[in-house]
């Protein structure tokens, strides 16, 4: 007769009572395990299910295994930085300044109450709105479109992150930053606003290494104490040292535009014009300015 203790490892045996050994009166007249057990081992069974779906859904928040990594949705580098070239003591119009910084000749201009916007194309120097027009975003040698990611008037003209500054504009607020991606792109492009990239110089008071090597004169659009200012080296300069003395003068943020003699102009506020540079770059469709004009009455 088989003993019930004596089994080898490899052997399987299911054992019931009707095979002998002793059996509770209970199982002798029952069928299996019973009703009232798998009644409730039923209901904690499914409260169980209750309980952890509600835990699913509380607030829509998902599961995360160990300490959850926090993904940025907005730039930290401009987060709350919009600019506001506000003062109401005066009207819409360029504050110059002229500086010596380290035997290099600057000068610093900022545009007062007025709306910042790009313009594409062939661009009316009359234009009696305007108290500034710099030229912003670089254009192709080969097929004359811009470079880097651009959005004008909410119509996305380019594409590319070849370089990483940027500059937003929505609801005629200006913001200057440096970032791979940043979601004032497709803000700008769902609120007609503005969007353009540029080489960056400095990125929240760090100074910034670009790779050309060659001596031109400079011009770049920075946060200064709250204000956009456009700075024009007037000596040339490499891309490096122009970084150094942007920094030096208190740039928060800062990105280049399109220097050497390139066109430009500022309005003072006696009302004259001042140019910035002689150069044109003819009738191209995609030739482009950041411009600051007088609000609309």
């Amino acid at each position: 007769m088989n003993n019930y203790d004596d089994i080898e490892d490899s052997e399987i045996r299911i054992i019931t009572p009707s095979g002998g050994g002793d059996v509770h009166d209970d199982d002798r007249h029952g069928e299996g395990i019973p009703k009232w057990v798998v009644a409730i081992s039923a209901a904690i069974v499914l409260l169980a299910v209750v309980i952890l779906l509600l835990v699913l859904r509380k607030n829509d928040e998902p599961v995360t295994v160990g300490n959850p990594v926090e993904i940025e949705t907005v730039d930290p580098s401009v987060d709350g930085r919009w600019l506001d070239n506000t003062d109401r003591s005066f009207g819409a119009v360029t504050l110059a300044k002229d500086t010596i910084l380290d035997g290099v000749h600057l000068t610093l201009m900022t545009p007062m109450n007025a709306t910042p916007e790009l313009f594409v194309g062939h661009i009316d120097t009359s234009d009696a709105d305007i108290v500034m027009a710099t030229l912003a975003a670089d254009i192709r040698r080969d097929n004359g479109k811009i470079v880097g990611a651009y959005v004008f008037k909410g119509e996305p003209l380019a594409w590319g992150l070849s370089k990483k500054g940027y500059c937003a504009i929505i609801d005629g607020l200006m913001t200057i930053g440096v970032a791979d991606n940043s979601p004032l792109f497709e803000q700008a492009t769902e609120t007609g606003g503005y969007f353009f990239r540029q080489y960056p110089a400095v990125r929240d008071g760090e100074v910034l290494h670009n790779n050309p090597e060659n001596k031109s004169f400079r011009r770049a659009l920075c946060s200064i104490d709250g204000n956009a200012v456009v700075v024009w080296c007037q000596d040339k300069v490499l891309m490096d040292e122009f970084s150094q003395l942007l920094r030096k003068i208190g740039a928060d943020n800062a990105i280049y535009l399109i220097g050497g003699k390139a066109s430009g102009w500022y309005v003072d506020p006696n009302g004259i014009r001042h140019l910035m540079g002689t150069d044109q770059l003819g009738d191209q469709q995609y030739v482009n300015y950041i411009v600051f004009k007088k609000p609309k009455k």
